[in-house]
């Protein structure tokens, strides 16, 4: 199996916390494209990835639900450019927000906000002719580990998800050596890492030409075209944790509530100005009006899609806001402005 599929432009483009993650530029997409004459496929391909990225749906039924409703690809579009990275070109595609959420709205089809489920894959591979290891990011040990990282950073930016893989040092390589009979994996790095899910696999070749996937894969394959199988399966799994995962991050455009906020810590008009900015990009945020000034605190009305529950979650996983406290059944909450 080539991995010139999954050799996409991977910006970072991921706000990132401790407490959470949020898809930072979740209305931008990038299409890669060979000259100008493919500008056309490229926008409608990004569109395809933006409406699966909002809706958390890989189906292509919301795509024809907006088609066939009376828009056009281009009318969600507000930009498009091309870029250039490492001697490769992209489609830089810039979609409204306002419209796509309004459309979302209109044709009840559920969204999912900038905050983001992050998933942990912890792969052990054992070749047999050589020591066993952990894939990460840092090194590559085989075609296979090139075609596992490649393929959760395209599905991490076309559905706009956290796959990741663990940097795992020698000394946790050691015990994991030395005791994993004893060491529970969930345990360890659940004490180290913040996820919302974990997936453990092992690989292992056993004899000349048979190998075992076990843990939360399980599966028996041949050796020969073993990279294409494993990968099949492996796509497979992960998208349906993905689905899974994304359906209950969703928020429903049909219901809609009305809150206060006050945003505290806004010494200058440049602070106001990044912190209204970031206000404006959450997902779930339909209408905004300042109610009043105090030093160095700003009072907003705020009009949301979704649950006041569902706001909140949104705005705790993003790095600029510390949300202090929450008054009257919700109705009003005091946030900190982070610079």
């Amino acid at each position: 199996m080539s991995n010139t599929k999954y050799n996409i432009f991977f910006l970072i483009i991921f706000s990132i916390s401790c407490f959470g993650k949020q898809f930072d530029k979740i209305f931008t997409v990038y299409e890669s494209i060979d000259d100008s004459s493919q500008i056309e496929s490229a926008i409608k391909n990004s569109f395809d990835t933006m409406i699966h990225r909002l809706s958390g749906d890989e189906s292509v039924s919301n795509i024809w639900k907006i088609i066939n409703s009376g828009n056009a690809r281009k009318d969600f579009i507000i930009s498009y450019s091309i870029k250039t990275q490492n001697e490769k070109s992209f489609l830089e595609v810039k979609f409204d927000k306002n419209l796509l959420i309004s459309s979302f709205n209109q044709l009840s089809i559920p969204i999912v906000g900038n905050s983001r489920p992050v998933i942990l894959f912890i792969i052990n591979v054992d070749p047999g002719s050589t020591e066993p290891y952990f894939v990460s990011n840092s090194k590559s040990n085989s075609e296979l580990d090139n075609l596992i990282k490649n393929y959760l950073k395209f599905e991490s930016l076309a559905r706009g998800i956290f796959l990741e893989i663990p940097e795992i040092d020698l000394l946790d390589f050691d015990e994991f050596k030395n005791y994993k009979k004893l060491i529970d994996y969930k345990k360890f790095f659940t004490d180290k890492y913040v996820f919302d899910e974990i997936v453990i696999i092992n690989i292992s070749k056993i004899g000349l030409d048979k190998w075992i996937i076990s843990r939360d894969m399980k599966l028996s394959l041949d050796n020969k075209n073993f990279n294409d199988l494993f990968m099949q399966a492996f796509n497979d799994y992960t998208r349906k944790k993905i689905n899974n995962l994304l359906l209950m991050n969703r928020i429903d455009t049909s219901v809609q509530n009305f809150i206060e906020v006050s945003i505290s810590n806004i010494e200058t008009y440049e602070d106001y100005q990044e912190s209204r900015r970031i206000m404006n990009n959450f997902i779930g945020l339909r209408d905004i009006s300042i109610k009043k000034f105090n030093v160095n605190t700003i009072y907003y009305q705020l009009e949301i899609y979704g649950t006041v529950d569902s706001f909140i979650k949104e705005v705790n996983e993003n790095n600029f806001f510390i949300v202090n406290e929450i008054f009257n059944d919700a109705s009003f909450i005091n946030l900190d402005y982070i610079k």
